[in-house]
């Protein structure tokens, strides 16, 4: 019988072997991720019956696939870290740069490629407008509190006024340039982005026109080499801005004092065709569809209760029933109607000009109230002074209302002069 001897093992504490292994397992992910980064995803468009496959020519490699991933880790490990410095920020900013730049190249575009340009952008635009809000607070609090050197030294590394203003422009820039790309299809999605890389960068002043390629830029024929474009109707529903992309820009121009942009947004969001249509499908269609069949649903259900009755004939009964029921049904729903389309509770300052049609105040009902918040934010925040606004841009917005079918602070409505 054979033994087999053993080795004796060095004298090593339980936390250190631990340690030693954790050490080997941590650098394998490595190559796992890099090849998990290499994954393509098509992700369909959202908006109207268009949907680009387009696949990479032969000839090309898969640059942008690696370009991107590459930028979101740089971009993200840039967001996360609280200590940005100037470098930073000019490091992430160049990788954006590369990747807009030879997306800008490419006249064959991917669903996805757009999209996640224009993700790095919102990242690095956060990221940009957190460095600047840490620097506020990093001075704020050595002003009150008088730091020592450590922290006057940290908070001058992220004082950049003149460095921010000049990122941000350029950022804002770069972003409008990936939508008026010709190949770009601007979806939803997009849209939203852009919005809201603009929202962070306080920079509203593209937004009117963002809106109105949107509705109107020339969509790139599937298919077709070379590409041709074709043109769209600007009226379709699908072609509506989202109401909730439609407040953030509103409300971006509100916070940046810009009151023509702010009217130009009213313009291409609520006051378009499409925008109402869209409204009347989702909220109109049902009730008016139920308009539509009740008369017949009505009579169906009078004749069958006037079979439950011997006092007279059936075809009297079925007629007295019809009637009942068209007229309770009819009268109820007019009360309704106009209840609805007549409070006012929630309007402010802007109010509907009298003989206005009852269908036009309910349609136009978003367009009002954004209005109304433009001149909540243009006038005197005290009630007691509301009316008493002058100026040039005052007086635009009043005459802008008034070409609206509204009314601007009715002396009727005022406190104190019911």
């Amino acid at each position: 019988m054979s033994k087999c001897t053993l080795r004796p093992r060095a004298d090593i504490c339980h936390l250190c072997d631990f340690v030693i292994f954790r050490q080997s397992l941590s650098r394998r992910p490595i190559r796992t991720q890099k090849s998990l980064n290499t994954v393509r995803t098509n992700f369909p468009s959202s908006r109207r019956a268009y949907s680009r496959t387009v696949q990479q020519p032969q000839g090309q490699p898969e640059v942008t696939s690696k370009k991107t991933t590459q930028l979101l880790d740089a971009a993200r490990k840039v967001a996360v870290d609280g200590h940005t410095t100037k470098a930073d920020l000019d490091k992430a900013f160049e990788e954006v740069k590369v990747t807009v730049d030879f997306l800008l190249g490419l006249r064959i575009l991917s669903e996805q490629e757009a999209p996640q340009a224009l993700e790095q952008c919102e990242i690095l635009a956060n990221t940009l407008i957190e460095t600047v809000s840490l620097d506020k607070k990093y001075r704020a609090a050595s002003a009150l509190l008088s730091l020592d050197d450590t922290g006057s030294k940290r908070g001058q590394s992220l004082k950049l006024p003149p460095a921010t203003q000049s990122i941000q422009d350029d950022l804002s820039n770069l972003a409008f340039s990936i939508i008026t790309h010709p190949p770009v299809f601007i979806t939803p999605k997009i849209l939203s982005i852009y919005v809201r890389i603009q929202a962070a960068l306080k920079r509203p002043e593209t937004l009117p026109q963002a809106f109105n390629l949107y509705a109107n830029k020339p969509v790139p024929e599937e298919g077709s080499s070379p590409t041709r474009y074709l043109s769209q109707n600007p009226n379709k529903v699908a072609n509506a801005i989202p109401q909730n992309v439609a407040d953030l820009a509103l409300q971006t121009a509100i916070e940046a004092k810009q009151l023509v942009v702010a009217m130009d947004i009213v313009e291409f969001s609520y006051a378009t065709k499409a925008f109402r249509r869209a409204k009347f499908v989702r909220k109109g269609l049902l009730p008016a569809t139920g308009v539509a069949i009740f008369p017949m649903a009505a009579y169906t259900l009078a004749s069958q209760v006037a079979l439950l009755q011997t006092t007279m004939e059936t075809t009297m009964a079925t007629n007295v029933v019809f009637a009942g029921i068209t007229a309770y049904v009819g009268f109820t729903g007019t009360i309704g109607i106009v209840a609805v389309t007549t409070a006012n509770d929630q309007m402010d300052r802007v109010t509907w000009t009298p003989g206005l049609p009852l269908r036009q105040r309910w349609i136009r009902e978003e367009e009002r109230a954004a209005i109304d918040r433009i001149a909540g934010a243009w006038g005197f925040r005290e009630v007691w002074r509301r009316g008493e606004e002058e100026g040039e841009e005052w007086d635009a917005l009043r005459e802008w209302i008034g070409l609206k079918g509204m009314i601007l602070d009715r002396t009727s409505l005022m406190d104190g002069m019911e």
